[in-house]
């Protein structure tokens, strides 16, 4: 099964016609376009997995801020003083 030769800058599949072609048939440049697209692979494959870790780094401080918010409106709650005037 033969793979449409893809734009290394962009991954768009090239065209039959367009100049891009010109590397089909030239195994060094086919081959240079494989690894371009195997490296953007890679790359993105980090990026998905970075943005994922900084998802769960940033629920695990909104979940922190939500417990010290909650700590202190229960120590405020029984800190307030009764009013001496009643």
């Amino acid at each position: 099964m033969s793979q449409t030769p893809r734009c290394p800058a962009c991954g768009s599949p090239l065209r039959a016609d367009s100049p891009d072609r010109m590397s089909a048939g030239n195994p060094g440049l086919d081959s240079l376009y494989r690894e371009v697209r195997r490296i953007r692979e890679i790359a993105e494959s980090r990026e998905a997995a970075d943005g994922r870790r900084r998802i769960a780094e940033l629920s695990r401080e909104v979940a922190e801020l939500r417990a010290t918010v909650a700590r202190l409106r229960g120590s405020a709650i029984v800190s307030v003083p009764a009013d001496p005037a009643r």
